[in-house]
């Protein structure tokens, strides 16, 4: 299915440093990053960018230069992604929680022109490089040392002495490295059409608006666009959240009145777990979405009783630049359920053998369409890859319905097949967190000598409460086909995460 959006964009398509500078134009005070007790509005972000793209391009970011990012979710780096943008550079973040071998080898693979670091993370690179690192390095928020500049200085240093370059459809704005919860990082890349073909269809899909405020919580090191790519088509404000405890989540988005938010279901979960005395921090919400992993139905219950708010389930990726599939404001939560195609995205659901699967049959989610990135950084992509040509085979195994919404069943390698029968681990994620005292829980393919595979249940209690083996076995058995009874049930007083809120399965799994 496809859906075709009604275009917000001027041909030829805008590049960053225009909307930017059109919003800097038509309204100079408006805020445009919020964070903490800092306002930074268009004017002044506008000036800030145009500077460091002239300063970095000086330094050697050339157009489809890399430019590396290794900072928290801050101003500065909001600044240096569209200052690479503007300069016709190549942004890549890094991850702060990786081991410092893996930042070496994504420096020595990507080879940045230029590395703009913050204060904490420079220790890291000397040691690195002890003989001095192979690109400029330019410090974000502490004063410059010998032999190294400083970003403020940058920005505000001279306005670029040569006109911007021309940046196409296809060139490459952004390198964003997939989570690696279903096997190693690859870095993505991602073209301006890309960016901009994601961020109209999720505009319109929201019906977002210039006055919405956005509450930015993924890290720049997950989906470095979406922390500020809707607001920057809009012309709206951002919020920069850099912490993922509840109450950081509650202050900001109380304090700046936000009315839009992406965050995975643990953050919502969370939220449901302050104090009665915290009020309603989703008060001004009205886009709620949650992405990257399932949003179970209690607590999908829990966040209207409590909050008033619907949670909007989305299904995007790295791949795609971001949302594909989405739930729409108003809608009623539905178990499962991942809504319908947002507009510009093409979605079909295959069978093993290539061929299309019916309604109600679960088939692997197959995503094309002008947000779909072209290719991994490195790789020369052929049709055998997953991501190839416009198209991403997403190993998400999708049913659909005769209404044309779109239901998560599992993902194709944590799929299990007990004794002959398909079974999905989803199916007995839902009936455990229908459980009063469950908080948490996932399930994970174990092998079988008798069946050839069984599940394995791993549950998280409820703050203050006590769970037991026997208990929740005797509670699935009304629940549940026997062959999908979980093997082993493990309890545990929390989920291993990903930087980015996502469970990370592999962690339960015995090696």
């Amino acid at each position: 299915m496809t859906t075709k959006p009604q275009t917000l964009l001027s041909t030829p398509l805008p590049t960053l440093a225009d909307l930017l500078l059109r919003h800097a134009a038509a309204a100079p005070s408006r805020p445009a990053i919020l964070c903490g007790g800092e306002t930074l509005r268009y004017a002044e972000l506008a000036e800030s960018v145009l500077r460091l793209a002239g300063g970095l391009a000086d330094l050697g970011l050339a157009k489809g230069e890399r430019l590396a990012v290794f900072s928290r979710k801050t101003p500065a780096a909001i600044t240096a992604f569209l200052a690479a943008a503007a300069a016709g550079g190549v942004f890549f973040p890094l991850d702060p929680n990786q081991p410092p071998a893996v930042t070496r080898d994504i420096l020595t693979k990507l080879a940045p022109a230029v590395l703009c670091v913050a204060g904490e993370f420079w220790p890291l690179i000397e040691t690195l490089y002890p003989a001095g690192p192979p690109f400029a390095v330019v410090l974000m928020d502490c004063p410059p040392q010998a032999g190294l500049l400083s970003m403020d200085d940058l920005c505000a240093g001279p306005y670029p002495a040569r006109p911007l370059p021309e940046v196409g459809r296809d060139d490459p704005v952004y390198v964003n490295f997939t989570s690696g919860t279903t096997g190693a990082p690859k870095g993505a890349v991602t073209t301006l059409g890309n960016l901009l073909a994601n961020t109209e269809a999720s505009v319109t899909a929201f019906d977002l608006t210039p006055e919405d405020v956005h509450l930015c919580m993924m890290p720049v090191f997950v989906h470095p666009h979406e922390t500020f790519m809707r607001p920057l088509l809009l012309g709206g404000a951002m919020v920069l959240c850099d912490r993922m405890a509840a109450k950081a989540v509650a202050v900001a988005a109380q304090g700046h009145k936000v009315t839009a938010l992406m965050a995975v279901a643990a953050i919502y979960e969370t939220l449901l777990r302050l104090p009665e005395t915290a009020g309603n921090p989703l008060a001004g919400v009205r886009v709620a979405e949650s992405g990257g992993m399932h949003v179970p139905a209690a607590l999908a219950a829990g966040l209207a009783e409590r909050y008033g708010v619907g949670i909007l389930p989305v299904w995007g990726s790295t791949e795609t630049a971001g949302v594909a599939l989405a739930m729409r404001p108003g809608e009623p939560h539905t178990a499962c359920c991942l809504g319908r195609p947002v507009p510009g995205y093409d979605v079909r659901l295959l069978r093993e053998d290539g061929s299309e699967a019916e309604d109600g049959e679960p088939g692997e989610l197959v995503v094309s369409g002008p947000g779909v990135c072209p290719g991994y950084f490195g790789e020369t992509s052929q049709p055998a890859f997953r991501l190839h040509g416009g198209r991403f085979r997403t190993g998400d195994l999708v049913r659909r319905d005769g209404d044309e919404r779109y239901f998560f069943a599992g993902r194709q390698s944590m799929l299990l097949k007990v004794g002959g029968m398909k079974v999905f681990p989803v199916e007995i994620e839902e009936a455990l967190r229908s459980h009063p005292d469950v908080a948490e829980v996932v399930v994970i393919p174990v092998a079988d000598a008798l069946r050839g595979e069984a599940a394995k249940a791993v549950v998280v209690p409820r703050p203050g409460r006590t769970l037991t083996v026997t208990e929740l076995r005797h509670y699935l058995t009304t629940r549940l086909h026997r062959l999908k009874m979980p093997r082993s049930i493990e309890i545990r007083d929390a989920l291993p995460r990903t930087p980015g809120g996502k469970i990370a399965w592999r962690a339960l799994v015995s090696p």
